[in-house]
């Protein structure tokens, strides 16, 4: 039980790749990146709770936690880009400025905010193409809000938090 979390949390690391190789399949794959992206939030979610439920120091994995999700997040623009769904040079360009900002800041609210948009983009894109993994993804993330209300609200009130260090500085 002690290397769960870790295994769950590389695992984002290994669903990002499955993602990624995805785009090579292109349009015809965009349920199954769907699909992918719930079981890759799933891990998140697990992984924290079993680590915070049994263990009280984080592991180098664990330390890099966030480092995964935005693997996870950066895999769905990389499937978008390569199946066609979004332009290369539009995502460059954001992830070139987001680079920017975020080392310019070296702020987890700054990140935070700068992924956003791209981890709602393969929700948008598949309303538009694949309407049926979009309403299993919107009923998905409505029942996670609600059975992980309180671990929502933490990261809300984190973010807010960093976002008023960043003011100060």
């Amino acid at each position: 039980m002690k290397r769960v979390p870790d295994f769950l949390t590389a695992s984002r690391g290994m669903i990002a790749v499955g993602i990624i190789l995805l785009g090579i399949k292109g349009p015809d794959a965009l349920e199954l990146v769907i699909l992918f992206t719930m079981i890759g939030w799933t891990t998140d979610i697990l992984d924290g709770r079993i680590a915070r439920r049994y263990y009280k120091e984080a592991t180098w994995v664990g330390e890099r936690e966030f480092v995964f999700d935005v693997i996870l997040i950066f895999s769905g623009l990389c499937y978008l880009v390569m199946a066609g769904f979004v332009p290369f040079l539009p995502a460059a360009v954001y992830l070139a400025s987001a680079a920017v900002f975020i080392i310019y800041f070296r702020s987890k609210s700054v990140t935070m905010s700068l992924a956003f948009p791209l981890a709602v983009l393969p929700f948008v894109v598949a309303y538009f193409n694949a309407p049926w993994a979009a309403l299993l993804y919107a009923i998905w993330t409505v029942t996670v809000l609600l059975i992980d209300w309180q671990r929502f609200k933490g990261v809300v009130l984190e973010f807010i938090e960093n976002a008023k260090a960043i003011q100060k500085h």
